[in-house]
Parts: C-alpha cells; sequence; structure tokens
C-alpha cells in the first residue's frame, strides 16, 4: 500500500504511531523553507520619530551597523512594533496600545510531582527556620520586610519607651503613649516582638502593613491616633535615604500630607499640641508626657522644631502634586531636564478625573473609554517626557492619579508609577506601590497581624 509523503519528510517531528502509519518519511523530502535555502530575517520597524543619524537598508547593512543604528534609538521597538499590523492592533486594543501586554511566558503545565515540590514540609521547615533567624534581628527584618532603613531616630524613640516603661513598672514599651491615645505601630511591631511566632505572611502583605489608602511609597507609618485616621509617619524622597522627614495625614480628610518635622519626636510633640483628645482626666498626663519627652531630647542632644532640612528639602521640589507634601526628583534647572510640567493645570486634570467617579469598568467599558479619551493625551505627553529624559513628570501623574482615589484608574496608573520609579533608579517603591494596588484597603485598622489588610 503506498502511503501519502509527510511534507516535513525525514524532518518530521511527529512521534505518534498512526502519523506514522499513515504517512511515508522518505528523506528527500524537505519543506519548502529548506529547500530555498532562503532564510528571512525581518528588520526592525523603522519609526516616523526614530533617532536614527541617517537611515539604510537593513539588508545591506553589517552587524556591527546595526548595532550602532539600533544604539541610537530611545528606546528598542517593541515585538508588536515590528509587525507591519501594529497600527492596526494599535486600534483594536481598548487602552490604544496603553497597557498590552507585551510578553507572554509560555504557559507550562505543572505535574504532580512539581506541585509536591512546593509543599514539602523540609522546604516548609526551613522557611520557618530563617524566619525565626530573622526575628532575632529586628534591623534586618525591617530592611527586608519593608524594603527600607529606618532613621536614628527611630532607635532612640524606642530607647526612650523602654525606660519610661521601667519607670512605670510595665513590661510592654510599646503602650507608653496609648495613655494618651497614641499608638506605635508598623516597624515598632517589629521591635515589639509581635511578628514572632505568628504565621509566614506573603511579601506584599508586610508591604502593606499599616499602609493607609492615600500612603503613597514614599511615607511609611509608625505613629497612629487611636481610633481615627490621624497617622504619622517618615518621608522618604529616595527609599535609601536613612535621614527622612516626618509627616503626617488623616485619611478620613482626604490625600493632603503635611511634613510637620526632621525627626520621630516632632511626631509625638505635634500630636500632644495639635491633636490630641484633651480631657479634665488626661490633660495633666499628657503634659507630664510632653515634659518627659522635651527632657529626655534635651538630654540626648536630639534637637525639636527644626526646620533646617525642610528649608533645603523645599528648595528641591518640583511640584507639589495633589498629596501637596512635594516631589523632588534630581533636576537640571539649568538645563531644565528630568521634570516638565503636566500637560493640563491640576484644576483641568481634577475635572478629568472626576469623569471616573462610579464606573463600573466591568459593567461599563464604553463610559470608561469615553473618560479616558481627554486623559490619555496628558499619558501620552507625560511618555514622551520620559523619552527626554523628564522623568520626574509621568511621577507626578501617577500620583495625582492615585491620590484621586480612584480604583478603577490602578491599571492606568500602573504603568507611569514603574516607569518613573524605575527611570529614577527606585525599585523599592515599585514593589510597595505595587502590593499597595493589589490591594487597597480603606479603614483605619490595617494592622497586618489583626486581619486581612
Amino acid at each position: 500500500m503506498n502511503k501519502p509523503d509527510c511534507k516535513y519528510g525525514a524532518d518530521c517531528y511527529q512521534q505518534n504511531p498512526a502519523h506514522k502509519e499513515k504517512y511515508a518519511h522518505p528523506s528527500g523530502t524537505t519543506t519548502n523553507a529548506s529547500q530555498s535555502g532562503e532564510h528571512h530575517i525581518k528588520p526592525p520597524a523603522e519609526e516616523g520619530n526614530s533617532s536614527f543619524a541617517h537611515k539604510r537598508l537593513w539588508k545591506g547593512c553589517t552587524t556591527a551597523e546595526q548595532l550602532e543604528d539600533l544604539k541610537r534609538c530611545r528606546r528598542p521597538p517593541t515585538p508588536e512594533k515590528d509587525d507591519n499590523n501594529a497600527e492596526e492592533e494599535d486600534a483594536k486594543h481598548e487602552y490604544h496600545g496603553m497597557t498590552r501586554q507585551r510578553y507572554r511566558l509560555p504557559e507550562v503545565p505543572m505535574d504532580v510531582g512539581m506541585m509536591s515540590d512546593l509543599y514539602d514540609p523540609q522546604i516548609e521547615y526551613s522557611k520557618r527556620a530563617e524566619y525565626k533567624e530573622l526575628c532575632e534581628d529586628p534591623t534586618t527584618f525591617i530592611k527586608h520586610k519593608f524594603l527600607v532603613s529606618m532613621p536614628s531616630c527611630f532607635d532612640s524613640l524606642w530607647e526612650f519607651c523602654k525606660e519610661e516603661a521601667v519607670k512605670s513598672n510595665s513590661s510592654n514599651p510599646a503602650t507608653v503613649f496609648e495613655s494618651v491615645g497614641l499608638r506605635l505601630v508598623g516597624p515598632f511591631d517589629v521591635l515589639a516582638g509581635k511578628f514572632k511566632n505568628v504565621k509566614i505572611h506573603e511579601p506584599g502583605d508586610y508591604l502593606r502593613h499599616w499602609r493607609f489608602y492615600y500612603d503613597p511609597p514614599e511615607f511609611q507609618t509608625v505613629l497612629v491616633k487611636k481610633g481615627s485616621g490621624l497617622h504619622y509617619g517618615y518621608w522618604r524622597d529616595e527609599p535609601n535615604n536613612t535621614d527622612g522627614l516626618v509627616a503626617c495625614n488623616d485619611v478620613n480628610k482626604g490625600c493632603e500630607f503635611k511634613i510637620i518635622g526632621e525627626n520621630v519626636f516632632d511626631a509625638i510633640i505635634d500630636f500632644l499640641e495639635e491633636n490630641v483628645n484633651v480631657t479634665p482626666f488626661n490633660k495633666k498626663q499628657i503634659n507630664n508626657v510632653k515634659k518627659s519627652v522635651e527632657e529626655w531630647t534635651k538630654a540626648k542632644g536630639i534637637p525639636l522644631k527644626g526646620n533646617g532640612k525642610i528649608k533645603s528639602r523645599n528648595k528641591l521640589i518640583v511640584c507639589k502634586t495633589f498629596h501637596k507634601a512635594g516631589l523632588v526628583v534630581p533636576f537640571d534647572r539649568k538645563k531644565q531636564l528630568g521634570y516638565r510640567p503636566l500637560l493640563e493645570s491640576d484644576a483641568n486634570l481634577r475635572k478629568m478625573l472626576s469623569k471616573f467617579k462610579s464606573i463600573d469598568y466591568y459593567k461599563e467599558k464604553s463610559k470608561f473609554q469615553e473618560a479616558m479619551r481627554d486623559l490619555q493625551a496628558v499619558i501620552t505627553a507625560s511618555n514622551l517626557a520620559v523619552d527626554e529624559c523628564d522623568f520626574g513628570t509621568a511621577l507626578e501623574l501617577a500620583l495625582d492619579l492615585f491620590c484621586y482615589g480612584e480604583k478603577n484608574l490602578h491599571e492606568v496608573m500602573k504603568p507611569l508609577f514603574f516607569t518613573g520609579y524605575s527611570m529614577l533608579k527606585r525599585p523599592q517603591y515599585i514593589a510597595i506601590i505595587k502590593s499597595h494596588l493589589d490591594k487597597r484597603c480603606e479603614g483605619v485598622d490595617l494592622d497586618l497581624l489583626a486581619n486581612n489588610c
């Protein structure tokens, strides 16, 4: 019986017995491509705005010349731009190419053996042992779980709390200020040993520990007023800054932050003077706490209510942003390089964003796309600014979208955050904002050890 020849011939990849039974595989049969001996390499698409010094035909260039041409491009061509139908695909996409996934990993099935390795009791034991060892070193734990290092005043306040606890015959330094309605939280929970002998959480959970709804990555909560949305914390323009300022925000009043001091003791004094609930029953206690802080800091040489660092930072602010604490990015004022204002004023941007209120993206996609029309122009302009090394512009827009608070804008702001922080070499903030946007909790009880937020 004569069987039809397989079009792949001897090079056929099929191992199915039924296929081999049905088709013949003579050694002389090859594919059309192999017969022709041609190997076509698709040249990169040349865009209208490319910065090639001069244009050549790809076929006539040497490898070295091709590499030199590629180096002159501000951004290398993406896979979808190499396709002749890229414009058609962009038109089909809801976000006009803004959030298209550029690269897709192949789907690799996981067999039972692989899955069993993930839940190996020995591996779980090793994780627990590593976590226990990490808990014994609070400084390393904080750096590992929260991705930042703490200023020296952080340890000084804990030292003060331990001394006050001894005076009051208390075994818990973390409760020193609770009599006046102030609670130590966040990284202070590590010093208090609260993370020992508890469930090991996912990395993103630690980054959300006491992170309020409007807290940007630059802010880390360390003090909260009990039963309210008022909270104090460190403000770091860069994640590696160990000399951060202190700011406060009341989440129930909105997204605005106020820089109030140069160390965490300034936060204590600000709370006692401006935000504590004074009653006839606690007035004396409040005065005693304030007096103890002032005397202790004076003896240790820690200045209170200093504003030298705040003034220095104010000179570096390129814009206020919606949170009003200001954005600090590297900026060459002579060359006007590093930042440029947004395409629209804050007032106009707020009007644009007001269109997104109460829109359910999954049920009202057409309404969402209509609201995106005006905003897309601002996004495009900020991306062009990034191409010309004005990285602060994309970050300003991302922070403004974040501070406006609409959850249906999370996917819109993510690429802006990722680009801005990446270009500014602040990768820790990329991890923080991603974890926050993945599970952005409202309310005032954001204790990882007490609930699911």
